[in-house]
């Protein structure tokens, strides 16, 4: 997808980050190994910030246009 709208930009980002956090916590559930659960875990956790920052930036962006 080939968009040069910035708020498409983000939505598209945010959309992947999401998908980011769903799979790193799959994975953080059905690992075995303590090591690799906490390193999934910490992932999750990091994109969950990502998440984050784009949805406030996204509503900033939105609020401002109306």
């Amino acid at each position: 997808m080939k968009t040069s709208n910035p708020i498409d930009v983000m939505r598209m980002a945010l959309e992947r980050e999401k998908m980011a956090v769903r799979d790193y916590s799959e994975f953080a559930r059905t690992a075995k190994e303590p090591s690799i659960r906490e390193m999934f875990e910490y992932l999750a956790e990091e994109e969950r910030k990502h998440v984050k920052l784009l949805e406030d930036e996204i509503d900033r962006e939105v609020n401002q246009e109306m």
